[in-house]
């Protein structure tokens, strides 16, 4: 639980935001195609997970990094915020003290917020739910802490064990979380097409009758795996 920053104070004003259509077009995917699609995508540890509002996201990242438990840049984020991002605070995973609620939440919203990611704690459960923008944290509390800093925006953070950069594409949904590179969303989003194109196939082979074990090819890997062990095979 990190209580400084190297860019501490810092409010950046640069727009890294990619190119909304193909944000669009990542946010078509659900989490689990894009983990296993073999490019480079980071997937958010445990523990991190849906507590209010929606149920998934998609949308670039304005990042805020606080020491954990102050909301003092929390409430500064809204004024940098644009329509389609997603805001995700690095509290340092702290959980007694809560940086985001429901007054934040609706200026988030009415800013064109889509979702919110906080590692750390929310409170307020209810009124974001009214709210109702996707609202992913480590726990609730009740309380929140100070409000006297440092923080930062729109600075690298870091949730659930992954790196964050301002204009990283960040997708939510009820199997966790996924962080794309900016400067990888359309090779991720190619990658990802042919995982939802492979997996249709499976899907078709099923319905007409086949196995799951042949449509995936799973007895041709069974069978050399018992070549390989010295297996008799028939």
């Amino acid at each position: 639980m990190s209580t400084s920053h190297p860019q501490q104070w810092a409010i950046v004003t640069d727009d890294h935001r990619p190119d909304p259509a193909v944000v669009a077009a990542l946010g078509t995917f659900p989490t689990t195609q894009l983990a296993d699609c073999g490019g480079p995508v980071a997937i958010v540890g445990p523990g991190i997970a849906r507590r209010a509002g929606g149920r998934e996201f998609c949308g670039p990242a304005l990042t805020v990094w606080t020491k954990p438990g102050d909301i003092l840049y929390v409430l500064k984020a809204p004024d940098l915020a644009r329509a389609g991002d997603v805001l995700v605070v690095d509290s340092g995973g702290r959980t007694d003290a809560a940086v985001l609620g429901d007054i934040v939440s609706g200026v988030l919203d009415r800013a064109g917020v889509v979702g919110t990611v906080v590692d750390g704690a929310i409170r307020d459960v209810d009124g974001i739910d009214e709210v109702g923008t996707p609202t992913f944290a480590r726990d609730v509390h009740p309380a929140t802490g100070s409000k006297d800093g440092p923080g930062a925006i729109n600075v690298t953070v870091q949730i659930g064990g992954v790196v964050v950069r301002p204009g990283d594409v960040v997708r939510g949904d009820a199997s966790g979380i996924v962080v794309v590179p900016r400067e990888h969303v359309d090779e991720v989003v190619a990658l990802t097409r042919a995982v939802d194109d492979r997996e249709s196939g499976w899907l078709k082979a099923v319905r007409e009758g086949g196995s799951l074990a042949a449509a995936t090819g799973i007895d041709d890997v069974i069978r050399e795996k018992q070549r390989g062990g010295g297996v008799e095979l028939p």
